[in-house]
């Protein structure tokens, strides 16, 4: 089950990143959250969203505050972008990252998506007490990223 989820959120984000702002991407499979070192980025922008169905748990999507910035300004065509315009590019990638994810895990299968929202890191600290894990990290022309799911037992 793991590989396959695993396989389902590097497809999704190749597809949503690279759909949505061109970016050619490559994926560090072997890497955990705590060796990537995006936890210690300064500057660091998550937004989470939680699912239930065949699978439960949360998702989260990490990208340091200069990329993210640039990836709107990318997105929107304008080179000057507000927190506001940033916090809804990302929660809008972690809405359709998770979405993509588990139609591609399973599309016969039902999920229920609940509503991006940022996070702070002592809310992704108490996202990580307990249950699997899996992450992702993404490397982009730009910078690194990543994408790190809980699962609940």
């Amino acid at each position: 089950m793991e590989k396959l989820l695993k396989k389902a959120m590097q497809a999704s984000i190749s597809e949503v990143l690279g759909t949505m702002f061109y970016m050619p991407l490559e994926f560090e499979t072997q890497e955990s959250l705590e060796h990537s070192g995006l936890l210690k980025t300064p500057g660091m922008q998550m937004a989470s969203l939680g699912f239930k169905g065949a699978l439960s748990g949360t998702l989260v999507f990490l990208v340091p505050r200069d990329l993210l910035q640039a990836m709107t300004a990318d997105f929107m065509g304008e080179r000057v972008v507000s927190a506001e315009q940033m916090a809804g590019t990302l929660k809008e990638i972690a809405n359709m990252v998770a979405g993509n994810t588990f139609s591609t895990y399973d599309s016969a299968k039902e999920f229920c998506l609940g509503i991006p929202e940022l996070i702070t890191p002592s809310r992704m600290a108490s996202l990580r007490s307990g249950g699997k894990e899996i992450f992702l990290l993404v490397e982009s022309v730009e910078g690194s990223m990543g994408v790190w799911m809980g699962l609940d037992s």
